[in-house]
């Protein structure tokens, strides 16, 4: 969280852009790092430590829900230095113009050709009416028939942002919601939430290198380094 990028901590630079968004009230950020919380105070963030039992960035927000004063709450990872105040503020506008309001919202991007296989990539299958069907590492859906290289000519698969946003209920629920073993499976905390039968709205945005960009990796913060001005 706190690596160089720039001059800069990448969590500095998530915490700065996420403030961008003319529809963000407030940035607030939840760890259970004593001093990734002393860092941030410096930078004049609102810190609210959490328990180190939390299991993903989600679960870790719902834990201190009632300390956080807001109807939507947006999860941006720390670890997306070049997040889009655009999107963020894209998410904002979904939130207001569906009927009903969506219980939890994220974005999506056409999946170009050298991310179908890698699974640090995450997948997303998305019903006709904008929701989430599954979420996966795999590449999904299989498209029988079809070699490999002309899968994405179907335009049926998408990229997942790791980026939601959750009506005020549904963070203050996630406690009672039963474990997910394809969360296990998976290791992605929003499939708790479709096995308990909580929708997920989608919606695209344009991807680009930076948007898309989660530092999960060493080669990844050299990539973040790389794009840092451009």
């Amino acid at each position: 969280m706190l690596a160089d990028i720039g001059g800069k901590a990448m969590l500095q630079r998530v915490i700065e852009e996420s403030a961008k968004a003319p529809s963000v009230s407030q940035v607030v950020l939840c760890t259970d790092s004593d001093e990734v919380a002393s860092h941030a105070r410096t930078w004049g963030t609102r810190v609210i430590m959490t328990s180190p039992q939390c299991s993903s960035g989600s679960e870790r927000i719902a834990s201190v829900i009632e300390h956080i004063d807001a109807d939507v709450v947006i999860n941006v990872q720390g670890d997306q230095p070049f997040v889009d105040p655009a999107v963020i503020e894209s998410m904002c506008n979904v939130f207001r113009q569906r009927t009903p309001t969506p219980s939890v919202v994220t974005p999506v991007y056409p999946l170009p050709t050298e991310k179908i296989d890698n699974p640090d990539a995450v997948k997303v299958v998305v019903g006709a009416n904008h929701q989430a069907l599954y979420f996966s590492r795999a590449a999904v859906p299989f498209v029988r028939g079809k070699e490999r290289t002309e899968w994405l000519a179907s335009r049926v698969h998408w990229g997942h942002v790791g980026m939601y946003g959750y009506r005020r209920d549904v963070l203050q629920r996630w406690s009672s919601l039963n474990a997910s073993p394809l969360e296990e499976a998976e290791k992605l905390e929003q499939l708790r939430l479709l096995e308990n039968g909580i929708t997920i709205d989608t919606y695209e945005i344009v991807a680009q290198p930076r948007n898309t960009l989660s530092v999960d990796s060493p080669a990844d913060l050299e990539t973040a380094r790389r794009l840092v001005n451009q």
